[in-house]
């Protein structure tokens, strides 16, 4: 594989478009695309750059993979990068799916209990007897505003106990 391609599937597995890497190298999109076409070769310093930004040994960069014993000897290949960036991306949308539950059912709580005590207040009774001349507070069922909240509560719970479990099965 030659170093165009190699660019290419590391720029495509960070989720980079060839504007945002070019940036980076500080080029222009053209002179990415014709490295990453085999048209022309990056020069020494970008070489370097692309090495320490992706974190790839410069061997893996320059050498071309002639002998199936090298493959063989590879740790990580690129498509499980991607499967570890796939799975890691839908990690925190589980992560991040159950944190934002668990705050919607708090602050639901909050507002329902602040409900509450302001309907049980002395000053609303109050002002209920001063324009209607009744002096009971008005019945609400505050377990019926409750289970929304407590729904979304056990929710997001679970789903942040999904990822505790799935994370601790891939550490292991």
């Amino acid at each position: 594989m030659i170093i165009g391609n190699k660019i290419n599937q590391l720029r495509k597995l960070s989720g980079m478009t060839q504007e945002q890497l070019a940036e980076k190298l500080n080029i222009s999109r053209q002179t990415l695309s014709k490295w990453e076409a085999g048209i022309t070769m990056p020069d020494l310093e970008s070489v370097l750059t692309i090495s320490r930004m992706f974190q790839v040994p410069l061997d893996d960069l320059l050498l071309e993979e002639d002998t199936p014993m090298e493959k063989q000897t590879e740790k990580i290949t690129l498509e499980d990068l991607v499967k570890i960036n796939l799975h890691n991306r839908n990690m925190m949308l589980l992560l991040t799916g159950g944190l934002l539950f668990l705050m919607m059912s708090i602050l639901s709580a909050v507002f329902i209990a602040a409900l509450s005590h302001t309907t049980n207040s002395t000053q609303y009774m109050l002002y209920r007897y001063i324009a209607v001349g009744e002096y009971t507070s008005v019945p609400v069922n505050y377990l019926q505003l409750l289970l929304p909240s407590i729904g979304s509560g056990i929710l997001g719970l679970s789903l942040c106990i999904c990822y505790f479990i799935k994370s601790r099965k891939n550490y292991y």
